[in-house]
């Protein structure tokens, strides 16, 4: 059976992806191996400049800088009602004078693509993670280094595509694709299946994007509930070392966290010799 491919345009320093993450993992448990889920960089801050109080650059940039990072953080506070995913803001300072764009980022995630593309979903997930979770500068490489050092991923291969132009170059390839697109706001996800394909420009949940894959496919590919058993909620775990009880309770259909806690509660043992970290807004 022919795949569908979800690809999502997108920024690691995008809350609105993170808040969706339950969505794809839903997806991801409940149409097991007919979804190929690919991610293309569209670099959502450029310039900081462009986005900052005019009136406050006549005081400094670095008041400037202060003042838009502080409302970036009420922003993505807001963000996690959306879908509860949790969001940290202590001591957000994501740009500075120095980093003035969400360009390393993106192009940290092409260079992560060209190194080990197998791991690639894993540190864009982590990447995001040290963004809206823990509030790292992660325009900085210094932080981004430590994502790809958690993410167990060879950092001296890193660097060098970093540095020596081809994740540049790859990166440049995702942007025409944004263009082409027309994309103008963010996250926008398209929807392929042979050749037909659906383009959604605004947020949908779950059951929109199974409506789509229903319709793209006449209804070939429909999601199957998964077998709630603890051999497959380790095997989902091994898969996601880091995740969030919330998107355990969307992917298995569990009625709340409780029941989420409770029944990975024999997984957290010797036998399974599980190391996630779990993700709560706790």
């Amino acid at each position: 059976m022919n795949k569908i491919t979800i690809t999502t345009f997108t920024d690691p320093m995008m809350s609105l992806s993170w808040e969706y993450e339950p969505a794809f993992r839903k997806l991801e448990i409940h149409f097991p191996g007919l979804i190929d889920f690919r991610y293309i960089m569209s670099v959502l801050v450029p310039d900081v400049y462009y986005l900052v109080n005019p009136e406050d650059m006549n005081v400094s940039k670095e008041f400037a800088l202060k003042n838009y990072n502080a409302r970036l953080a009420k922003i993505y506070e807001s963000e996690e009602a959306i879908n509860g995913m949790p969001i940290r803001m202590n001591d957000f300072h994501l740009f500075s004078v120095e980093e003035t764009s969400s360009k390393p980022l993106c192009l940290a995630y092409k260079a992560v693509q060209l190194t080990d593309n197998t791991k690639a979903a894993a540190f864009l997930y982590n990447l995001r993670y040290a963004t809206v979770f823990e509030c790292k500068q992660t325009t900085k490489l210094a932080e981004i280094l430590d994502v790809v050092s958690k993410t167990n991923i060879d950092a001296e291969k890193f660097l060098e595509h970093y540095n020596d132009g081809t994740a540049e170059s790859a990166l440049n390839h995702d942007l025409i694709l944004t263009r082409e697109l027309g994309k103008r706001t963010l996250p926008a996800y398209l929807i392929q299946y042979d050749n037909k394909n659906a383009l959604v420009r605004i947020l949908i949940e779950y059951d929109s994007f199974v409506s789509v894959i229903r319709d793209l496919t006449n209804g070939v590919i429909l999601p199957k509930k998964p077998e709630l058993s603890l051999d497959n909620v380790a095997e989902f775990l091994r898969k996601h070392p880091l995740i969030s009880l919330l998107e355990l309770r969307h992917a298995f259909d569990f009625q709340n966290i409780d029941e989420v806690k409770n029944f990975i509660a024999p997984l957290l043992g010797e036998k399974h010799n599980l190391r996630n970290n779990f993700i709560t807004s706790e």
